[in-house]
């Protein structure tokens, strides 16, 4: 989950299950996860893919829904940085 060019080739838009990866990661994978470090690994990951929207439903599952990283400024403050900027 943490290795940059496992996600850079899961998230290429040539990638027939693409869609699927962000779906399950979005879902289920992050918002479950204790681990910041692969919380961190997705979100750079999803920003490198240039998935703002993307980025966004991540972020709204991890810091407004009850998980770990619910109370984290940082994903707060990107969390809206991104919904302004897109």
């Amino acid at each position: 989950r943490q290795n940059p060019e496992l996600w850079e080739l899961a998230l290429d838009p040539e990638n027939q299950y693409r869609r699927s990866v962000i779906d399950q990661v979005v879902s289920t994978a992050l918002p479950d996860a204790k681990d910041a470090d692969e919380v961190s690994a997705a979100v750079r990951a999803f920003i490198g893919a240039d998935l703002p929207n993307e980025l966004i439903e991540l972020l709204e599952k991890i810091v407004l829904h009850s998980s770990n990283f619910s109370k984290n400024k940082n994903l707060q403050n990107l969390l809206i940085f991104t919904a302004i900027k897109s």
